[in-house]
């Protein structure tokens, strides 16, 4: 490793020499909740962490970045579920089951076995079980959220191995976001009520604050919610679910260049489903992070974090119909990493350096049991261990050129029953931005990802479970990595007073075009006789796609973006890859009223009809939808929501689900700050 730490040192030194780069514009912007600046709040533009770990405006960060915080979601969406937020995001899309609150996240056509980096507080959530839904999900609470930040792209080299696909990093909620300034206790209680389902919800959150060295937050959550009709009035069973989740947070101030925080989170879902047999089932995870913060205001070199986590997903289920009646299957990961690394800022004549470094490690634990042994062979057991070591250098030249260099070694090591496997590679990252005008930057990135296989793809072996029989599955020890080689390019637009005084406009467009080589999927063989499906890799996947993102606040109304294309081909077959989701564009306008207290607007969303994966069973229809939002502020303490899914009632299915999604939805909520 030190060998390793060296020859990464030496790279990035030669990188940065030939690297000059320019600061960054500080505008004001668009603040977390979309509200302007109305003479009577200043807003800046939110910040993304993903993009560097350094943390920057997201429109300054020459990457496609998006951030969404709580104010916004809980206005315009008032989420029931993971996918309610990730759906505002372009490039973005998730795959669920009616009857599994789990949600898989899809990001410009890659999902599942950690394609994408799904991170709650830092704590990577790695929970996979083969199926017929999404190979990799992770279990959430949204009321707990703070914030979601996501980096598209094999582009956030500093945040761990395989996202080749990009970054979902959520934070939740700490003291701040309950308690006033100067104050030094507080809560606040909200209550919704959902008519489809129905569904009724009940969140509290109580926080303390001593003194500046000391806070702690606890809230909690419970939601129980019926069978849900769909845009044909016709009622979808087994989705019906009940949550319970709680969080726990403190952070500790021994002195002013120290922080350290500690959060115990833990989501319970409890429902019914299936298709040939239903099961009984209690999906329980939980999140256990402690990290740590040296920001000595009079050092340039040191900015360090350092962060463990244990993350733990249980899935445990009952047969309650068909033959395996009474039989039970555990399905359980554990995840144990660590996260260090640090931010040196120094000069070298004209060049301003950011110099990011460290290093991250996780391991895998999984343990299954099936009381009829099928579906342990399915969702093998065993354990992997991922490693890698990073540095970038941010370099800044005057205010018109900013160039990152970065490189990232990974390695990996894969064991189960009489199998063992292991890889290492270094991945290198440019990054070029150029600021030609104070309030237009360009921006080209070429950057390199590595995915190790997963526990399922190498050592998967058994018998699809009766009554249906599709064959065998059989393992593959000789998988090889999956290395993406990603170019893409965009603009970033800050634009301020342009029609009128104290107006905003800000927006992304870019495009990529992302080539994985030896692409991982699940494929019919012959041999061994009689055949069977075994995850082998395919010669090359290109996925290419265009993102928009953009938003005008001139105060009294408001305009908002967001579309994607994505386009995916086996190269060596010319055919498309089930996992790329169809075209889509939303557009929101919304409206302010009485001094900013009164809210109210409408997204329209359109998605296309996706045909060239139909050979896999997969097909999606064109549907658009219209949903609207209005919020009224009482006082400083109270505020009152309304949000309407799915206004006309349309009947469609979402791509990659099974069943249908909701009909019309309407949410009606009451939030009280004591």
């Amino acid at each position: 490793m030190i060998r390793v730490f060296r020859t990464l040192l030496m790279s990035s030194v030669l990188v940065s020499a030939g690297l000059a780069a320019g600061h960054p514009a500080w505008a004001q912007g668009i603040p977390e909740g979309g509200a302007p600046s109305d003479g009577n709040t200043d807003t800046l533009d939110t910040i993304t962490v993903t993009a560097t770990k350094s943390g920057e405006n997201v429109y300054d960060a020459l990457s496609g970045s998006s951030v969404i915080g709580r104010d916004q979601v809980q206005t315009q969406v008032q989420p029931g579920s993971v996918s309610d937020v990730l759906r505002l995001v372009p490039g973005v899309t998730t795959q669920t089951d009616a009857s599994d609150p789990g949600t898989g996240v899809n990001v410009r056509g890659l999902q599942d076995y950690g394609r994408v980096n799904v991170l709650v507080d830092g704590a990577r959530q790695n929970f996979q079980r083969e199926g017929h839904g999404a190979n990799g999900t992770f279990y959430f609470d949204p009321e707990m959220m703070k914030s979601v930040d996501v980096t598209r792209g094999p582009v956030s080299t500093v945040y761990g191995s395989g996202a080749i696909g990009g970054v979902v990093s959520f934070t939740t909620i700490d003291a701040g976001d309950v308690l006033r300034d100067g104050t030094h206790f507080g809560g606040r209680v909200k209550g919704v009520w959902e008519t489809n389902g129905p569904a009724p919800l009940i969140h509290g959150e109580v926080a303390a604050r001593p003194s500046d060295m000391f806070d702690i937050v606890g809230a909690a959550t419970l939601r129980r919610a019926g069978d849900f009709t769909d845009g044909n009035g016709n009622t979808v069973a087994y989705t019906a679910q009940d949550l319970t989740s709680g969080l726990v947070k403190t952070r500790i101030r021994p002195a002013d260049d120290h922080e350290i925080t500690l959060s115990a989170l833990r989501i319970g879902n409890e429902f019914d489903g299936g298709l040939s047999t239903i099961y009984g089932t209690r999906a329980v995870a939980d999140t256990f992070t402690a990290g740590y913060r040296y920001t000595p205001p009079d050092s340039s070199f040191w900015d360090l974090s350092a962060k463990t986590y244990y993350t733990t997903t249980d899935v445990r289920q009952r047969a309650l119909t068909g033959r395996d009646a009474g039989g039970f299957k555990d399905f359980s990961i554990g995840t144990f990493g660590v996260d260090l690394f640090n931010t040196s800022r120094f000069d070298t004549g004209t060049l301003s350096h950011q110099l990011t470094y460290g290093g991250d490690f996780f391991q895998d634990n999984v343990e299954t049991f099936d009381s009829y042994g099928t579906s342990a062979q399915l969702t093998p057991s065993g354990e992997r261990f991922v490693a890698g070591a990073f540095i970038q250098n941010k370099v800044n030249y005057a205010s018109w050129l900013e160039v990152i260099g970065a490189l990232r070694y990974d390695s990996y090591e894969l064991t189960g029953d009489n199998t063992e496997t292991k890889g290492t590679r270094l991945s290198p990252k440019i990054t070029v931005g150029v600021t030609p005008w104070e309030p237009i930057t360009f921006y080209a990135t070429y950057a390199e990802g590595y995915r190790a296989p997963a526990l399922v793809e190498t050592l998967i072996d058994g018998f699809h479970p009766p009554p249906i029989s599709t064959g065998r599955f059989f393992p593959n020890p000789n998988l090889k990595p999956e290395i993406a080689h990603n170019v893409e390019g965009g603009v970033n637009l800050r634009f301020n007073d342009l029609l009128q005084d104290g107006d905003q406009l800000r927006l992304k467009v870019g495009t990529y075009r992302n080539r994985v080589d030896d692409y991982i999927e699940q494929v019919f063989t012959l041999f061994p006789l009689p055949g069977g499906y075994q995850y082998q890799n395919i010669a090359q996947a290109v996925l290419r796609g265009v993102e928009v993102e953009g938003t005008y606040d001139a105060g009294t109304f408001f305009v908002g973006l967001a579309g994607s294309t994505v386009d995916g081909k086996n190269t060596r077959t010319r055919e498309g890859l089930k996992s790329v989701p169809p075209n889509r564009i939303s557009g929101t306008i919304g409206f302010r009223a009485l001094d900013g207290k009164l809210e109210l607007g409408t997204r329209i969303t359109a998605v296309g009809e996706k045909r060239d994966a139909e050979e896999f069973g997969f097909e999606g229809d064109a549907y658009a939808l219209v949903d609207v939002f209005a919020s009224y502020k009482v006082n400083d303490d109270v505020t009152a929501g309304l949000v309407v899914q799915n206004l006309f009632d349309r009947q469609y299915v979402q791509y990659l689900n099974i069943y249908p999604n909701p009909g019309m939805t309407a949410k009606a909520s009451l939030s009280i700050r004591y």
